[in-house]
């Protein structure tokens, strides 16, 4: 399934985030898809669920997908991640 190799690189790059900005929670996700590919927003968010599992920093985290016709190169980019900070 295409999608899964997108979710494990994603949330790579978030468990990186993570440790980087101290987050406590991840709120969402904003990606820009190329205008042809074939992901689908409410595939994205199921397998994010089902592979995050019960790690409480990505508990409610939404995945939103736009169409990005300026996208040549690649099939999808990470535009926004919106982010809770642990302050202690």
């Amino acid at each position: 399934m295409h999608e899964m190799s997108v979710i494990q690189n994603l949330i790579q790059l978030l468990k990186t985030m993570e440790k980087q900005q101290n987050a406590k929670r991840i709120i969402s996700v904003e990606i820009s898809i190329h205008p042809f590919s074939c992901l689908d927003e409410g595939n994205l968010n199921f397998l994010f669920g089902c592979v995050s599992g019960d790690d409480p920093v990505f508990t409610n985290t939404k995945i939103k997908v736009k169409r990005d016709n300026g996208l040549k190169d690649r099939e999808y980019i990470v535009e926004n991640v919106e982010i809770e900070v642990d302050e202690d």
